[in-house]
């Protein structure tokens, strides 16, 4: 499945199943071909229906009561889904992009080149994992202005604020970490055997109850209710943009300001979260977080007083 255009015709199917359920075979073949320009034969819709099903876990299936075809997928799946065929979307554009610079330039304006700079490791980082074999690279450390070599067994890669990370545990250490792959250079792929990711799920899980990377800042172990009021236009971007998969919006009543609700262990980086929402929302609960966040405010307002 590592063809760009055969992946980049499955997200296409899914959208349009998903969109427009109820759809027969004849009247998907002629979406595609006017909503897509894509010309697909009977014969290749059979095929991408069973890539769909053995590769992601996604099965089209034929409705006999509505003579058409939908997606029985949770909305879970379907996001993971079309977040892969966004990514491999994007690695497509940077490898046109090192093929032929000056048109990539023209085509693209990237907010931050971090987040393309480091697609280029994907590819081996991602073997290497399918392999279960060790990989060595290079890192640099920004805070410390150190460079340092790593021999680590790769697990799996996240995503947080538009950055890829490799999560990985280093030799000799029992405890993954976080790699910003835009900082790794010469990476290796080695024989030896590496650690395989079941043995990690309850150190995984961690990252469930936070937002980003950092769930060890944390003294307290349990999960916080956090309540934040927040104005009415702020809801629709929270929600078009969830902080975190918890995340539960209450409009106001007449468009006034609702609530959003919280399950989880509030770290620096939710903190920063918050504060870049500005006089849009408050803190409401618990206390201590809402004296927390008050803090910071008041030590920026310090600065400029």
């Amino acid at each position: 499945m590592s063809n760009y255009k055969i992946l980049k015709r499955l997200n296409c199917i899914v959208k349009l199943v998903d969109s427009y359920p109820g759809l027969n075979k004849t009247q998907i073949l002629e979406r595609l071909q006017n909503d897509y320009a894509l010309d697909v034969a009977m014969r290749t819709f059979e095929s991408d229906k069973r890539n769909l099903e053995l590769y992601f876990g996604i099965a089209i299936m034929y409705n006999y009561k509505t003579r058409g075809y939908n997606i029985e997928e949770s909305e879970d799946a379907l996001n993971q889904f079309f977040k892969f065929a966004k990514f491999a979307s994007m690695a497509e554009i940077y490898e046109s992009g090192i093929k032929d610079y000056k048109a990539f330039q023209k085509r693209i304006i990237p907010e931050d080149s971090s987040g393309f700079s480091g697609v280029r490791h994907f590819k081996e980082l991602i073997y290497a994992i399918s392999l279960l074999r060790k990989v060595s690279f290079i890192k640099e450390n920004y805070y410390g202005d150190t460079i340092k070599r790593y021999i680590v067994s790769p697990l799996c890669l996240k995503e947080y604020s538009n950055r890829w990370y490799l999560i990985a545990v280093a030799e000799g250490e029992t405890q993954i970490r976080n790699f910003g792959i835009d900082r790794l250079s010469k990476i290796e792929i080695l024989n030896s055997k590496s650690l395989k990711i079941e043995d990690f799920q309850e150190q995984l899980k961690q990252y469930d109850t936070v937002v980003g990377l950092n769930y060890s800042e944390y003294p307290n172990k349990k999960v916080e209710n956090i309540v934040i009021k927040a104005h009415y236009n702020q809801l629709k971007y929270l929600r078009s943009l969830p902080l975190h998969k918890s995340q539960e919006c209450v409009n106001g009543i007449n468009n006034d300001w609702g609530t959003v609700t919280f399950k989880l262990k509030p770290n620096y980086e939710f903190e920063i979260q918050i504060l870049k929402l500005g006089n849009m929302v408050e803190v409401l609960k618990p206390q201590w977080f809402r004296d927390k966040i008050k803090k910071h405010i008041s030590e920026m307002y310090q600065l400029y007083n």
